[in-house]
């Protein structure tokens, strides 16, 4: 019982209402406006916004739309990459096929993509991680891709002409077929 006791008291100390957590996140919520939010770390605002986005209340589809606009309009990676979280990805404005239609913009938008190390992290994060089967994340990574992740995470692009040959078999098939067992 006084272990039960401890562990709702540390809850209760550390607990922030929505009112607190959208007042630390009114920077990314008006852009516009500056408050004390916008002075924080990038982890910190990602905490707010990620505990604020799992709760019943949190954000409404249009303030989703909104943050994702907002996050993937930033030079912070960290931030970008949260924008193509599943978090953010269920709230933004979706097509016919239900694909979030902002990420999928920034992702794919650019003719051609620039298929470097850093656009190599997002399409990862945003088709295998959260996408899944609607936009094109129907496999797991194999181990070259794997490789290639792993290479973009210390700064490196992956070759290109390579990974335009994959990119362009993976959409050949990417509505081909019964979807894989457990994905």
């Amino acid at each position: 019982m006084l272990m039960m006791a401890g562990l709702v008291a540390l809850h209760l100390a550390d607990h922030r209402s929505n009112t607190e957590l959208r007042a630390e996140l009114a920077h990314l919520l008006l852009p516009g406006e500056q408050s004390p939010g916008s002075l924080r770390p990038s982890r910190d605002t990602l905490e707010a916004m990620h505990i604020l986005l799992n709760r019943p209340q949190g954000f409404s589809r249009a303030e989703g739309q909104q943050l994702s606009e907002t996050l993937l309009a930033k030079d912070d990676p960290l931030l970008r990459e949260f924008a193509l979280s599943i978090d953010l990805c269920r709230l933004s404005r979706h097509t016919a096929l239900n694909v979030p239609a902002t990420q999928e913009q920034h992702v794919l938008g650019g003719t051609p993509p620039p298929m470097d190390g850093p656009w190599w992290l997002e399409y990862v994060t945003y088709r295998r991680k959260v996408g899944g089967k609607q936009v094109g994340g129907r496999r797991r990574l194999d181990n070259l891709e794997l490789l290639w992740y792993r290479r973009a995470l210390r700064g490196e692009s992956p070759p290109h002409e390579e990974l335009s040959k994959r990119l362009l078999r993976a959409a050949r098939e990417a509505r081909v077929g019964p979807i894989p067992r457990g994905q």
